[in-house]
């Protein structure tokens, strides 16, 4: 009988290719390599959400080396995609996050990766069809310390019996990450155009919004496969950065970086925030300056 991989959100679909490729794994002597670092993403936002998603593979018998990637999906939606040791997608969903009315809660929601995924990543399963939830599930709302257990898939005889951990803090920056914007002002050509942001915001990455402007993106090091160019230095709470013939000077409360140093940016003029979780509830509907930062630029670029 071939083997089954089965989705614990309703589906039972024949993964046999994906099996004969982990024993050959296997057989070939190959340890599991599960990367802790890959497996949990996190984003903090100048309006205080905080977010972090865990997986929990269960208990790997050893043939097999998954991880997860975030991918920006549309602008209030990420993919998370499971790739085995092949690159080859075991598993996709697509997770959609809002803001209450109220800005006090998360509502979050597990849905298929579906025709979108499909024509964005047609290869991502050997152009198979790349198992997925069967339905919709509402995981919220979620207030400040709570989270939510999602049951996604097992495979048989791998020990792989996978979940995630989707959980919301507020009021409370990420706590590691090279970079650290707090209550940041941004001046163009020695004039104040945006800020004092609220809140901090640390993370691998950062990047903070301005209307009319578009989005930056901030990393402290080269980024392979992004247009990212060295444009600045940080200085204590001061980033000095050039860009295209404009001078930008970011000043934040706190140190931008414990050690200050180069900074690489990304500057994206057409980026519009979509959904509304990025929003204060208390500035309305209106478009406005904000910052975040997260671990994985796949947050906010596709």
């Amino acid at each position: 009988m071939a083997p089954v991989y089965s989705s614990h959100n309703g589906g039972v679909r024949s993964r046999a290719a994906l099996m004969s490729l982990l024993a050959g794994a296997a057989g070939l002597g190959v340890c599991p390599a599960i990367c802790h670092a890959q497996l949990t993403s996190r984003v903090s936002l100048s309006n205080g959400v905080g977010l972090q998603i865990t997986a929990d593979l269960g208990q790997p018998t050893g043939a097999e080396m998954l991880t997860v990637e975030m991918v920006r999906a549309s602008g209030n939606s990420f993919y998370r995609i499971f790739w085995d040791q092949n690159h080859l997608a075991v598993f996709a969903y697509e997770l959609q996050v809002d803001l209450t009315p109220s800005g006090s809660a998360l509502l979050a929601t597990a849905k298929p990766a579906e025709d979108q995924f499909a024509a964005r990543f047609p290869n991502a399963d050997a152009g198979k069809p790349v198992p997925s939830l069967s339905s919709d599930h509402p995981l919220g709302p979620l207030a400040s310390g709570q989270s939510a257990k999602l049951g996604l898939f097992e495979i048989p005889g791998m020990g792989l019996q996978v979940s995630e951990t989707i959980s919301v803090k507020f009021g409370s920056e990420n706590s590691g990450g090279a970079l650290r914007f707090s209550s940041l002002r941004v001046s163009i050509d020695g004039k104040l155009v945006a800020g004092p942001a609220p809140g901090s915001i640390a993370g691998r990455y950062a990047m903070f919004y301005i209307p009319n402007r578009g989005a930056y993106f901030f990393s402290t090091e080269p980024v392979a496969g992004r247009a990212f160019v060295k444009a600045g230095i940080i200085e204590g709470n001061r980033m000095r950065i050039s860009l295209d013939n404009v001078d930008y000077d970011c000043v934040s409360t706190l140190p931008i970086h414990a050690d200050g140093g180069e900074v690489w940016v990304l500057h994206d003029a057409s980026y519009r925030p979509a959904g509304n979780w990025t929003q204060d509830p208390q500035l309305g509907d209106r478009e406005q300056f904000f910052m975040a930062a997260s671990d994985s630029l796949g947050w906010w670029l596709p």
